[in-house]
């Protein structure tokens, strides 16, 4: 029933009709809805199913026992690769340090010029004055 008829102009046999009629529709609407909550329910313990298989702890980890088989070779192929390390790479020697440059300071009496590039506006975005690197 798309459009709302006037119950006052209805009579009682119609009136019962259409309570009929609409309780049918709201017991087919309740099935629906349960058959939707039950369908949403299988997907989400399916999709719980699947991250727990994707992302759980895999069973095939290395035991203890196995991993102390692959010790003594990589022990022994750490040590045969520092060995040619050590004979391409001869040892470095400590490196001198560094010499101050000989330069003196300019004499006092040499004349100074400083120059400030001054910006056009000098208040920031904020309405404060802006200030000088290492002044104030």
């Amino acid at each position: 029933m798309n459009s709302s008829p006037n119950l006052d102009q209805l009579t009682a046999e119609q009136l019962r009709t259409l309570a009929a009629q609409l309780l049918t529709q709201v017991d087919v609407m309740g099935k629906k809805i349960h058959r939707d909550q039950t369908i949403i329910e299988q997907l989400t313990h399916e999709i719980a199913w699947y991250k727990r298989h994707k992302f759980a702890k895999r069973s095939e980890q290395l035991s203890p026992d196995q991993g102390s088989l692959l010790d003594d070779l990589l022990d022994t192929d750490i040590a045969a690769i520092e060995a040619e390390l050590k004979a391409v790479n001869p040892p470095v020697a400590p490196a001198e340090p560094r010499q101050q440059p000989k330069r003196t300071p300019l004499p006092a009496q040499f004349p100074r010029t400083v120059i400030r590039h001054e910006p056009e506006n000098t208040q920031c975005a904020c309405g404060c004055q802006l200030q000088r690197i290492g002044e104030g």
